[in-house]
């Protein structure tokens, strides 16, 4: 446009006799210039600026092309920290333009002169512009020093392979200062796991000036030895403006004040991680500062009676370990005793000091028969990371009295009934009576042929009773012959023998109004009604279950977790309920064999 202008003056210059020749030619010229000026252009809002200090470049196009720049080689040059966009539609005469701005708001990455590449907009591309970068001033660093500080501390400087380390940040900012970014910190070993823990918010004093503080601890795990490194927590925050964000979120504002951005980066921590030591003689490496192991049910159950589920819960609790780091509990169980094991409950609670992990299995037991059965004890070696030695969390062995079940059914395990052994005295007893019985009948003989003639007479009114049922059976469609059943067919089926068995230890639970073995035996009479696939909790069950029978179970499952009294559970039939559903929709086939333990 102003090599137009130029252009302009000078033929004012010249002749008239050639002015009106040009006139029209500098008409053309202008309409064709114009245009292709006006369509893309680059603007800077400074050509010089200092090292972390922002500079505005605002992309303008006129047209209807989308505003879609390529940025590529503007990224390579600067740090795109905020974007803004604005659009305009006039309608001129009947005609309607669009002009179109997006302005970028950039973070230099290197001193010295800049060049801005030309910017591809569409089919057009901007002019190149020309950007210097001065140094920051010493002082100004030192200054920005002062105001806002990263720093990284460890709790200790050596750790076992997947104990947990204390890692604090702590992110002093001066008043005034606001954060736009902090990094997380970053190991040096691929193989290693940062969890924050705890985060908060303070004021403290620190070198005679007033911070605000953002605290945060995150636990560390190793998971091979060697010298980690940890560092590299980058934050850059800004002050200025009316409010925060202020210059990103409207470039065109004026601000109170100049706006300003502050950078830093942490220090840098070392930990040296070391093996195994050799004198853990445990199957798993467990380094720990607290670990221990309880139980309940038991005890809260009993007497215990043959047949009826009883619900074991071990839990294992540990300090400076996560809950993946647990072990499971395996335990050799005596013969007489069946073991349905559920899903562990895996918990994790994060403090200012690690974190604090349990793991809950929960298994219900059986005993098939009544007896002293000695439940073996459970012991698991770990490290003491305060104490430096190997020490064994232990549950001691637990005996338990199984009483007999008074109201059981008998199952297939119990004795079938022996017949009764004849003495020597009954035998001669029975020769005797057999002697008696031929007397006797041979005393009743003559009056057999007295009463010949009722014999032709009930046999005449067999035969008419017969011709009679084959007239009737003349006129109904024909069946199919109903098979013989075999031998192994007339035996019992086990699966319905175990059902029964299960819905009777029910019945028994919510006659004692026992929730928890009630649940238990629920989860024992589901199993055997879909052996394939389980539910494993109760909310599972009744949804499995008609209206009826869904509705006494969520009652129960009420009864069990809600803080609210629900002691409504026990007044539903069971049985009745159990069977009807049955009744309308039977359940899936059975699989043979027995049932499995531990589904």
């Amino acid at each position: 446009m102003k090599h137009s202008q130029m252009l302009l003056k000078k033929m004012l210059l010249i002749k008239p006799s050639i002015k009106s020749s040009l006139n029209g030619l500098l008409i053309i010229l202008l309409l064709l210039s114009s245009p292709v000026d006006a369509e893309v252009a680059a603007i800077l809002s400074s050509n010089s600026t200092g090292v972390d200090q922002p500079v505005r470049l605002t992309l303008q196009m006129e047209g209807d092309q989308e505003m879609t720049p390529d940025l590529g080689q503007l990224e390579q040059l600067f740090e795109i920290i905020g974007r803004s966009t604005q659009q305009s539609i006039s309608i001129i005469n009947g005609k309607m333009s669009a002009k179109r701005s997006l302005t970028l708001t950039l973070l230099p990455k290197q001193t010295g002169t800049i060049e801005i590449p030309p910017i591809r907009i569409g089919n057009e591309s901007t002019q190149a512009l020309v950007l210097e970068v001065a140094e920051q001033p010493q002082h100004q660093i030192e200054a920005e020093k002062e105001q806002v500080l990263v720093e990284l501390s460890l709790n200790k400087s050596r750790a076992y392979i997947e104990e947990e380390v204390i890692l604090t940040l702590k992110l002093y900012q001066a008043p005034g200062i606001h954060g736009e970014s902090l990094d997380m910190p970053q190991a040096s070993m691929p193989d290693t796991q940062l969890k924050l823990l705890h985060e908060e918010r303070y004021s403290s004093e620190r070198d005679g000036i007033q911070f605000n503080v953002i605290e945060r601890k995150y636990a560390v795990f190793a998971y091979q030895s060697g010298r980690l490194e940890i560092g590299g927590v980058k934050y850059r925050g800004r002050s200025g403006g009316n409010r925060l964000f202020s210059f990103l979120n409207d470039p065109f504002s004026t601000p109170q004040q100049e706006v300003r951005i502050f950078t830093s980066k942490s220090n840098q921590v070392v930990l040296e991680i070391i093996p195994i030591p050799e004198s853990y003689s445990g199957d798993r490496w467990l380094p720990a500062k607290n670990l221990q192991i309880v139980e309940s049910g038991l005890i809260q159950q009993s007497p215990i009676l043959a047949g009826k589920p009883l619900v074991r819960r071990i839990m294992v609790l540990a300090d400076g370990l996560s809950s993946a780091q647990l072990p499971t509990i395996e335990q050799t169980l005596p013969e007489g005793i069946k073991s349905y094991q559920e899903r562990p409950e895996l918990k994790e609670t994060p403090t200012r000091t690690g974190i604090s992990s349990s793991r809950q299995n929960s298994m219900t037991l059986i005993a098939t028969e009544p007896g002293q059965y000695d439940l073996p004890a459970v012991e698991i070696p770990w490290w003491n990371t305060e104490t430096g030695r190997q020490e064994t969390a232990r549950l001691d062995a637990v005996s338990i009295d199984v009483m007999p079940n008074p109201g059981a059914t008998p199952g297939l395990q119990q004795q079938q009934p022996q017949l009764p052994q004849l003495s020597t005295q009954q035998v001669g007893q029975d020769e005797t009576n057999t002697t008696l019985a031929t007397d006797n009948q041979s005393a009743t003989a003559p009056v057999s042929q007295e009463v010949h003639w009722l014999v032709w007479l009930f046999g005449i009114a067999w035969i008419l009773t017969l011709f009679a049922w084959w007239h009737t059976r003349r006129n109904r469609p024909a069946q199919q012959p109903r098979p013989i059943p075999t031998a192994e067919q007339e035996k019992v089926d086990p699966s319905r023998q175990a059902i029964a068995e299960a819905l009777l230890e029910l019945e028994q639970a919510y006659a004692e109004k026992d929730a928890v073995s009630a649940r238990s035996a629920w989860l024992a009479w589901a199993q055997l009604q879909w052996p394939e696939t389980p539910p494993h909790n109760l909310t599972r069950l009744a949804s499995r279950c008609d209206e009826a029978v869904s509705e006494a179970v969520h009652s129960l499952e009420r009864a069990l977790y809600s803080p609210m009294d629900e002691s409504g559970w026990t007044e539903y039939a069971i049985r009745e309920l159990v069977e009807q559903m049955q009744q309308e929709r039977p359940s899936h086939k059975q699989s043979d064999g027995l049932v499995p333990l531990n589904p």
